[in-house]
């Protein structure tokens, strides 16, 4: 029963809100969702910074993994080489 009333009382707020302020509520919501779709547009922007920084973030995670990985090959490679010129 108490939701069902819910819809009335924001109807009722609103009411109030647009006879205490008039029609600038109205201005200054609107304003408001302009300014929070420019923030939004803001924040969504995906720039060559963002890449590069993904980048060498991968870079860092990785690098080591690589640097072992190579290093193994290159001393199991010289073990090969001196076991067979031995």
């Amino acid at each position: 029963m108490i939701f069902i009333k819910k819809k009335n009382v924001e109807e009722d707020v609103q009411k109030i809100r647009e006879y205490t302020l008039g029609g600038q509520l109205e201005e200054e919501l609107k304003e408001e969702a302009k300014e929070e779709a420019r923030r939004k547009e803001v924040l969504s922007e995906f720039t060559w910074k963002d890449v590069l920084a993904m980048t060498i973030a991968i870079i860092e995670i990785l690098l080591p993994y690589f640097l072992v990985m190579i290093g193994g090959m290159v001393v199991i490679y010289f073990l090969m080489w001196w076991l067979a010129h031995r």
